[in-house]
């Protein structure tokens, strides 16, 4: 095992747009294909995903995806009664919607002794609310973080609500959980105070820069996390920690025409990347900022980073 495994956690799946397109998806798996590609790049280590799929159509699409990025695949399991994850997309003023169907493999993540070898051995992982909707992936998903004690945890909040049924993939139990495990909070700024409201923390929201740094300085008081990220769009991101820096950075550009999905779980790349070399709080957002905007300008979620994204990490690496 490689010193420097970054793990992704989760769901694993196929988004597909409303023109019929049809892309490899998932936080966890956006995150691991982005991370893998900078440790392995840089020679720091590998992107991980653990997850489960069927062994249909989508799920040989998805194994092949990681094949081809030459990331290992021993930790997706196969449940051969339920189909591989499928979320249908719907984008509206820019901003995307879910449809997510119950019952997909990604909530059937079984627990196996190889999977705590891995916890033990990890530098950072990274895992959200969604995959914890079910007992079996999330009982599956909480085991991993109590045996990963020595890694960098990261809970990218990632709320999620069916467009079309309004159901929620939610509850306050699992942020609750969740937050009590993360070393590191991300949420975007809506995320922010839903949180505050449901943890019972808030009532009220303040949108502007001084009351979104009051929210996050709230979740520094009643968890033990060391960080908390909000993301804020195409205005880039804030971060606190508990030394109580505050750092707000912007992406180089925006793209006029975003394809969100994804930019997130790059950041989160980002994110752990630089923190577990041990960058500055504004160097590190600068590349997360970055592999943000590079996913936002293209299609797919696993996009390839830029040339310019790449010549910054190693600026960074070889100063």
């Amino acid at each position: 095992m490689n010193s420097r495994a970054f793990v992704g956690i989760g769901e694993v799946l196929c988004d597909v747009y409303e023109d019929g397109t049809e892309t490899v998806g998932g936080a966890p798996l956006n995150f691991a294909v982005h991370i893998h590609r900078l440790a392995t790049l840089f020679g720091i280590g590998v992107g991980t995903v653990v997850s489960c799929i069927n062994a249909d159509r989508r799920g040989y699409r998805i194994l092949d995806a990681l094949h081809r990025r030459r990331m290992s695949t021993r930790y997706i399991g196969k449940d051969s009664s339920r189909p591989t994850g499928l979320i249908s997309v719907f984008m509206r003023n820019r901003e995307p919607g879910y449809q997510i169907p119950a019952g997909s493999a990604w909530d059937y993540i079984r627990n196996r002794p190889l999977l705590k070898d891995l916890a033990g051995q990890c530098r950072a992982v990274c895992f959200g609310s969604l995959a914890q909707r079910s007992p079996v992936s999330r009982d599956t998903i909480r085991a991993f973080l109590t045996n990963a004690q020595q890694a960098i945890r990261l809970y990218d909040v990632n709320l999620r609500q069916n467009t079309l049924t309004h159901e929620l993939e939610y509850t306050p139990e699992i942020i609750d959980y969740s937050c009590r495990m993360a070393t590191i909070i991300k949420a975007n700024q809506a995320e922010l105070f839903e949180i505050l409201s449901l943890l019972g923390i808030v009532g009220r929201s303040d949108q502007t820069l001084s009351g979104i740094r009051r929210g996050m300085e709230l979740l520094l008081e009643r968890y033990t996390a060391e960080t908390v990220v909000v993301t804020l769009g195409a205005e880039g991101t804030v971060v606190l920690n508990r030394e109580g820096e505050f750092d707000r950075s912007t992406p180089p550009e925006t793209t006029p025409i975003p394809h969100p999905v994804g930019a997130g779980d790059a950041c989160s790349a980002g994110i752990l990347f630089g923190i577990s070399l041990g960058w500055d709080i504004h160097t590190t957002m600068e590349l997360a900022n970055r592999m943000g905007a590079d996913v936002a300008s293209q299609p797919s979620a696993i996009a390839p980073l830029s040339d310019r994204t790449l010549r910054f990490v190693h600026a960074q690496l070889h100063s």
